[in-house]
């Protein structure tokens, strides 16, 4: 066995055990790491990948995945196959990639919640959930009719996909908190892959690169740079993005853009409402102009062309990484934005 991998091997279980000790102090984290190392790294990414017109990160996950497949192939050609050299390899490599995925990026999933830091109460009742629900829907209205001949029709954005992502690059903005990063954006190479994966978008943790599937709809486009950028800011947790995306969204100039931030948020809300009392949910959804369901449609089709038995299956994958990584609920954390925005409106109105 080489020195190599006798050291990457070692530092394994010492890292395990450092990111046990380290993730319950989340002050040390959020002085030390978000708010001093993790933005000088990103702004060292962002020089060496930024002017790249392309996206590195997928580049790089496409020789990897290669890498990964040549050498399977080649394991079981042989007649012999040795079993220790290849977990002695692969327990190197997986130490060397979980050193660069925490320094890069993952210990800011043990930084101080967001809520916190804006002293939200992020406890809710029905009756909050109701009452936020009819300000989203009164703004959606509102620009429904700025955008569309009539309330029947749905809003057609004639923006390019390159022009929409350089009007948030622009003017993307979350001025509750202050964060040092200056988040920047790319369409994935892989958008058809993406698709059949059931992903809008993702943060590569190696290049920092914010990721967005050029497939999708346009309205839904806008809230995934948003949501995307917003990792970069150093915010990992998913209803943080989620909530940083909306509220980059509806401040932005373009009505487009506030109107995609907000039909956002009532997916979220419908979906939540639903779950407590569904005879409320629906009547509220009625209270909504026609051509905004046909715009919330027109996304379901989209993700309902891809389906494919897969998806499930790279979900729960994808829902196994956010548990491990701190988030206790899984993909159901997106979800959780509802929490944000209602407390982020009741603030608001005092």
């Amino acid at each position: 066995m080489k020195k190599t991998h006798i050291v990457l091997i070692g530092l394994l279980p010492v890292q395990l055990i450092g990111l046990s000790f380290i993730k319950n102090y989340n002050s040390w984290i959020d002085v030390y790491y978000s708010q001093k190392f993790y933005p000088l790294l990103f702004n060292i990414y962002r020089f060496f990948f930024e002017k790249i017109p392309f996206s590195v990160g997928d580049l790089f996950y496409g020789i990897i995945i290669i890498y990964i497949l040549k050498n399977i192939i080649m394991i079981f050609k042989r007649k012999k196959i040795k079993w220790f050299m290849i977990i002695s390899n692969g327990l190197s490599i997986l130490s060397l990639i979980l050193f660069i995925f925490n320094i890069s990026w993952g210990l800011n999933y043990y930084q101080t919640p967001l809520h916190k830091k804006l002293y939200y109460n992020i406890n809710y009742n029905e009756t909050q959930i109701e009452k936020t629900f009819r300000i989203l829907i009164k703004a959606s209205n509102n620009l429904h009719k700025r955008l569309a001949n009539t309330d029947s029709l749905s809003v057609q954005i004639s923006y390019s996909k390159d022009f929409i992502a350089q009007k948030i690059e622009d003017e993307f903005n979350f001025d509750l908190h202050e964060f040092k990063p200056k988040p920047y954006l790319k369409n994935s190479l892989w958008g058809t892959l993406l698709s059949y994966m059931g992903y809008s978008g993702y943060l590569n943790p190696f290049t920092l690169e914010s990721q967005v599937n050029y497939k999708i709809p346009k309205l839904s486009y806008i809230i995934t740079s948003a949501h995307e950028m917003s990792h970069q800011l150093g915010i990992a947790s998913e209803r943080e993005a989620n909530f940083v995306g909306f509220y980059s969204c509806i401040k932005h100039s373009d009505p487009y853009i506030q109107y995609s931030g907000y039909t956002f948020a009532i997916g979220y809300f419908y979906s939540h409402l639903f779950s407590i009392n569904p005879k409320k949910a629906k009547e509220m959804m009625k209270k909504l102009n026609p051509g905004i369901l046909k715009n919330l449609l027109e996304i379901s089709q989209f993700w309902m062309h891809y389906q494919n038995p897969f998806e499930p299956i790279l979900k729960k994958g994808y829902n196994s990484y956010l548990i491990a990584n701190g988030q206790k609920r899984g993909i159901k954390s997106y979800n959780d934005m509802i929490g944000l925005i209602i407390a982020y409106y009741d603030k608001k109105s005092l």
